[in-house]
């Protein structure tokens, strides 16, 4: 009888996506662990397991690589909304309250570590500052793609995009005290700031902010 507990061979295109995520994966870790400024190529090729072929085919340069991350961040981000809000959403909640928690645990996380990591770097690397510009421009029209997708009623206020743009600079400036303060005095500030953007954001009904 034939072995059919054997896995299928991959394909090419599977093997170079599988190259490839593993390229970003190792970079965001490489962010994580050593910041920008000490990320080597070196580093990053041995922690995904290939060679420094495969990285060279994939991506042409250090900044090739890096914009490339941010797109991935991107898409790691919405990946998170999917396994997030749709399953509160299914249970009939629907809320600016419910957007701003989730986009407070991305701004806890390590994608926001990552992040910081290039938005540091950019201020004196033209070519990643442009298109981190492109990125976040990006990254803010698939909020609000999202938004309109599961929050239809909180997207379609006239101040949605304001009030995002808002609370995504507020909660970065919280997050940040994560680098020197510890973790209960963050939680404290967000938990000042969360009732003030819900204050301020949108209107919403009394009963959505809870007493502190």
């Amino acid at each position: 009888m034939p072995n059919t507990s054997l896995r299928p061979r991959r394909t090419q295109a599977e093997r170079r996506a599988s190259t490839r995520a593993a390229l970003l994966d190792a970079t965001i870790q490489s962010l994580i662990k050593h910041g920008y400024a000490r990320l080597t190529t070196n580093d990053i090729v041995r922690r995904a397991g290939v060679t420094r072929g495969a990285q060279a085919h994939h991506f042409t340069s250090k900044a090739d690589l890096m914009v490339q991350a941010l797109d991935y961040l991107t898409e790691k981000l919405l990946s998170e909304a999917e396994k997030t809000i749709s399953p509160l959403l299914q249970q009939g909640a629907e809320s600016y309250e419910l957007l701003l928690d989730w986009l407070w645990e991305i701004h806890r996380g390590p994608l926001f570590t990552a992040a910081m990591e290039l938005w540091v770097a950019a201020r004196t690397d033209a070519e990643l500052r442009t298109h981190l510009h492109r990125f976040e421009r990006e990254l803010g029209a698939n909020l609000y793609l999202l938004a309109a997708r599961y929050l239809p009623t909180v997207a379609a206020s006239e101040r949605f995009t304001d009030s995002i743009g808002t609370a995504l600079a507020t909660m970065r400036g919280v997050a940040m005290l994560g680098f020197t303060a510890n973790d209960d005095a963050v939680d404290h500030a967000w938990s000042i700031v969360r009732r003030e953007l819900l204050r301020a954001g949108l209107p919403v009904a009394s009963d959505m902010i809870p007493p502190r």
